[in-house]
């Protein structure tokens, strides 16, 4: 019986000093990339008054900005369409631009489709103002100051009494552009 409880005692031992070798030929790594937030900041409903040519919108603007670097960006799309009354035939139609700074030498219309960025700095915000980027020598940022319509009096002189409606659209998307 001792013979016996030695050979069981011998063989845990052995048995707890084996170890299972597994020899694998890979390394797989994972990270996960965080979304990219924002809150983006777009003009209220307004009146527009009857006869304007021009007339100021406001501004959009983004704040609460994380997630972002040189290179990602947040670009946003405006969509519109003329003003339209339920009631009658007729419409109002008018370009949407952007108020830019003296010499920033851009176009200010922004034609329904088009777009605008606000540029992803290396801290991981992205500026507040969206801009129009000069590239060539030295970076240079022109902040837009803000977005206005432009009708003619023409267009006004041929519409029919009633409600007109617009509504503009703004669509945000974070994407990675090499500029």
């Amino acid at each position: 019986m001792k013979k016996f409880f030695a050979m069981l005692l011998v063989v845990t031992m052995i048995a707890s000093m084996a170890t299972v070798v597994s020899a694998a030929d890979t390394t797989t790594l994972t990270t996960t990339v965080p979304a990219a937030t924002y809150t983006l900041n777009i003009p209220a409903d307004q009146e527009v008054p009857f006869g304007a040519t021009e007339f100021s919108i406001g501004n959009v603007t983004v704040s609460n900005t994380a997630g972002f670097a040189e290179e990602k960006n947040l670009v946003i799309t405006v969509t519109y369409d003329s003003f339209e009354c339920e009631n009658t035939s007729t419409v109002i139609p008018y370009v949407l631009c952007r108020k830019l700074p003296a010499g920033a030498g851009a176009t200010s219309e922004l034609p329904s489709g088009s777009n605008f960025r606000f540029w992803g700095k290396n801290d991981g915000t992205t500026y507040e103002q969206a801009s129009v980027r000069k590239v060539g020598g030295a970076e240079t940022h022109y902040f837009i100051e803000g977005f206005y319509l432009k009708m003619t009096s023409e267009d006004w002189g041929k519409a029919l009494a009633g409600e007109y409606t617009s509504t503009i659209t703004f669509t945000a998307e974070v994407v990675a552009e090499d500029f």
